[in-house]
């Protein structure tokens, strides 16, 4: 990419490594078959002749190996017919020559463009480009992915951040929406991610190993005691076998699922130790700078005024060790599932979580010490009627299954009924004891979970729409509840309002109609 000329008159295509990681799962499938297959053979391929090479798994590898073949070819074909330019204020890709599609896609329409790297980039040397748009209809995917030389990735983000800013300039500045201080653009706003310049917030070893072990999931935990259990007693067993190579074939394929429920519980256990090492971030001007990775390394610029929402979450062992983490909800971004949560603040005490929302996200301070007002007493007979309905059909399905089997399952069945009526009213307790919402001037604060707690504070204006309900006995009650929609992925799109008492509806409406 000729970068002395500007690179707006100049196509480039993705960096040919693109091919490889494309294909690269298709070939872990293909080996893992092999693997496989081999294990399941080992009997016949210890004998002295070759007769398991005219087996039907041979040529179901010869298959696979065929498409695999294919798709690395139409893969090449993809790229080397694949161009990227960007023309006046606007990215332009164009794809295949004779059915020749050219899309187009707005500069000033971009709402994110972050950077990533795997381990395989790494490697390579390369960084993936990632841009998002203003769109709803693609708020669960990443609208461009480019793959480039990190150089050249880098001056491709600064050259959109650079036409993005132009426009910024005739646009309403960030924190005009009403709810706490406005930030006023530093000097140095036009700085790249990739200067090295100082972060304002840094995460050490600690505080990395203090997120990992409050974000750690019970669940996960026990499925991976469980899985690691049931791998020991079946690797005992099969050492005790008589014939040990008859035996190591035969369990090869339990083993190697065994193994990948443990590898992968492990994973989701302690994922959260690494995948954010070295997490810093920044606020300069109207954007907040993040990186963070180790396997795999992510630096995300993030408009200010794309911010749709703040998350504060707290774990089940967060609630006990009262700490809290906080996140953004995000316009664009939402198409990777460790994107659709957009770090900011990772697990700390509150005094910390506010003085890093003071750094990075002064819009949002206030929204922190928001009170609000826990769920009226009067809710449990508006989940009565439901609840009873819900009694009764249990009811009912059990004595007739009871009837139909004879009462020979009759403990099992009064088990069974008893726990799909008492869950449920456990649910609600532990609902009834968490959510609750909140109503000012400045921002709409819910409340929600049951063992895990989270917090959503919204500006006003940041919501496209808000409904509201009540049914015949909520109305009884002096109850109302709703739901409000944001412009983000579908994760983040709908948002309940729990049951409340007063005219905080007519206080939301009135707030969203100022703007």
């Amino acid at each position: 990419m000729n970068k002395k000329n500007t690179g707006r008159e100049r196509k480039f295509r993705n960096h040919i490594s693109i091919i490889l990681e494309q294909t690269g799962a298709a070939a872990a499938a293909l080996a893992v078959l092999v693997i496989t297959a081999l294990f399941q053979n080992m009997d016949e391929i210890s004998d002295t002749d070759l007769s398991f090479i005219t087996g039907k798994g041979f040529l179901i590898f010869l298959g696979v190996a065929a498409i695999l073949a294919v798709s690395l070819i139409s893969q090449v074909l993809i790229w080397a017919r694949t161009y990227i330019s960007i023309e006046e204020n606007a990215i332009v890709i164009e794809k295949g020559r004779i059915n020749k599609k050219k899309n187009t896609i707005g500069i000033h329409n971009i709402s994110n463009i972050n950077l990533e790297q795997n381990i395989f980039e790494m490697l390579f040397g390369t960084c993936k480009v990632k841009l998002d748009t203003n769109s709803l209809s693609t708020a669960d995917s990443t609208d461009v992915k480019i793959v480039l030389k990190k150089p050249d990735a880098l001056w491709f983000q600064q050259e959109i951040t650079r036409i993005l800013e132009t426009y910024s300039e005739t646009g309403t500045a960030a924190g005009t929406c009403g709810a706490g201080p406005e930030y006023r653009s530093s000097p140095d706003a036009d700085e790249t991610l990739d200067t090295g310049g100082d972060y304002d917030v840094r995460a050490d070893i600690g505080d990395i190993f203090q997120h990992g072990a409050f974000s750690v999931n019970l669940i996960s935990v026990f499925v991976f005691l469980l899985a690691l259990v049931g791998t020991v007693i079946s690797a005992a067993e099969m050492l005790g076998h008589a014939d040990l190579m008859k035996s190591v074939t035969g369990a090869a394929a339990g083993i190697l699922v065994a193994a990948f429920i443990v590898v992968s519980t492990l994973w989701d256990t302690v994922k959260d130790f690494v995948r954010y090492f070295g997490f810093r971030a920044k606020r300069r001007g109207d954007k907040i700078r993040i990186r963070y990775g180790f396997f795999k390394k992510v630096e995300y610029t993030i408009p200010v005024d794309k911010i749709q929402a703040l998350i504060v979450r707290q774990s089940f062992l967060a609630r006990i060790g009262r700490r809290y983490m906080a996140e953004i909800v995000n316009v664009g971004m939402g198409d990777d599932k460790e994107e659709r949560n957009s770090f900011l603040v990772l697990y700390c005490t509150e005094a910390e979580l506010r003085k890093r929302l003071h750094i990075l996200l002064p819009e949002f301070e206030l929204s922190a010490e928001q009170k609000t007002d826990p769920l009226p007493a009067s809710v449990w007979a508006a989940w009565a009627f439901p609840a009873a309905v819900w009694t009764i059909c249990v009811g009912a399905a059990a004595v007739l299954f009871n009837e139909l089997t004879g009462g020979e399952f009759r403990t099992h069945v009064l088990a069974g009924a008893a726990a799909l009526i008492l869950l449920p009213l456990l649910v609600l307790v532990l609902k009834y004891r968490t959510a609750g919402m909140g109503a000012d001037e400045r921002f709409l604060k819910l409340v929600r979970g049951y063992f895990a707690k989270q917090y959503l504070s919204v500006r006003y204006c940041d919501i496209q729409y808000a409904e509201f309900s009540q049914n015949i006995i909520a109305r009884a009650c002096g109850l109302k509840k709703g739901e409000i929609h944001l412009l983000a992925s579908s994760a983040n799109t709908v948002h309940t309002i729990p049951y409340f008492r007063g005219d905080k509806d007519e206080l939301i409406k009135k707030e969203m109609l100022r703007y």
